[in-house]
């Protein structure tokens, strides 16, 4: 006992150093002293850990051998909780390697478990998941109902965090169906929970979403006015994620954002907020090195330049 506590020491030390060999072969020591000693369960709990070192490290060959070995373990113990998590981690890492098929049925499998034995965060988890395998195979109306519940199941656990990320999931189920005015209110409910949470990168990240959203129903809309005014909305939050942008320091974030803000100002017939904000995107890119991008906004600027000389003013 004194043995595997001092290699399980040793595993833990390794781990928080990043180094994933040494802890490797402590876990791989570890499973060989559990057989020898009949242990079931920590040979199943130490192939688990050991798989979740080879999903980390990017192996998931390696990493679903180890899960199949602690699923075995764990139905052989009767220990149906960690049966359903390791097939979830198995559905999961299915996915991942585009076995979509397979990661479906690991997952309702996970999920079936995690209803039976009331465990109300996994059954969240995995429905969340099996929600966006059925998004990777381009089946939003097989998603939706599925992010629904899992949303629900955050909201239930005060997990706010979840319920941000999950309103974010089904909001781009339905972008993907063309749906923009559905998904917007899913990703304006996050906003004010990552603004809660002080999660600066996220926050940028949806407000850009609605942004962009925006901006697309801006470019679709049959009418000058609804033109106009989704084109405004698109402004306004490219204007706060440019903000958050700048505090945060990421610089190319910052001129992506000042190259839309051009184009949203000349969907609103503002030639010179539109030049100014070109002429900061040039800069911003070539301070990046980024020649490419810079040279594309700066034909962009001429064009512009020559349509106001014509007396085009646009819109």
């Amino acid at each position: 006992m004194t043995e595997i506590l001092e290699v399980l020491r040793r595993v833990r030390l390794a781990l928080q150093n990043g180094d994933y060999p040494t802890a490797i072969a402590g876990l791989e020591e570890a499973v060989q002293a559990a057989r020898q000693d009949g242990d079931r369960a920590a040979e199943g709990r130490h192939l688990g850990n050991l798989g979740l070192i080879y999903h980390r490290l990017g192996m998931p060959d390696q990493a679903l051998t180890c899960f199949q070995d602690a699923l075995d373990a764990a139905r052989a113990e009767n220990d149906r909780l960690t049966e359903g998590g390791l097939l979830g981690n198995m559905g999961n890492i299915l996915r991942e390697i585009g076995r979509c098929d397979e990661a479906i049925d690991y997952l309702n499998q996970a999920l079936l478990i995690a209803q039976e034995v009331g465990d109300v965060r996994g059954r969240g988890i995995w429905l969340s998941n099996l929600a966006l395998v059925y998004d990777d195979l381009s089946q939003p109306d097989q998603a939706i109902p599925l992010h629904e519940s899992a949303i629900s199941v955050a909201r239930d656990l005060h997990d706010q965090r979840g319920l941000a990320i999950r309103l974010g999931n089904l909001g781009n189920s339905y972008v993907s169906k063309g749906a923009y005015a559905q998904a917007i209110p899913l990703f304006s409910e996050a906003v004010p929970i990552y603004r809660e949470l002080g999660d600066q990168a996220a926050l940028a990240q949806r407000l850009g979403v609605i942004g962009n959203l925006y901006a697309e129903m801006g470019r679709g809309a049959q009418s000058r006015r609804s033109k106009l005014g989704q084109f405004a909305q698109a402004r306004d939050y490219y204007q706060q994620t440019l903000d958050i942008a700048r505090t945060m320091g990421d610089q190319l974030s910052v001129a992506e954002l000042l190259r839309a803000l051009g184009s949203i100002e000349l969907e609103l017939g503002a030639p010179d907020r539109a030049s100014a904000a070109f002429e900061t995107a040039v800069q911003a890119f070539v301070a990046l090195g980024r020649p490419d991008q810079a040279h594309e906004i700066a034909l962009l600027l001429e064009n512009l330049r020559n349509l106001r000389g014509s007396g085009d003013n646009g819109l």
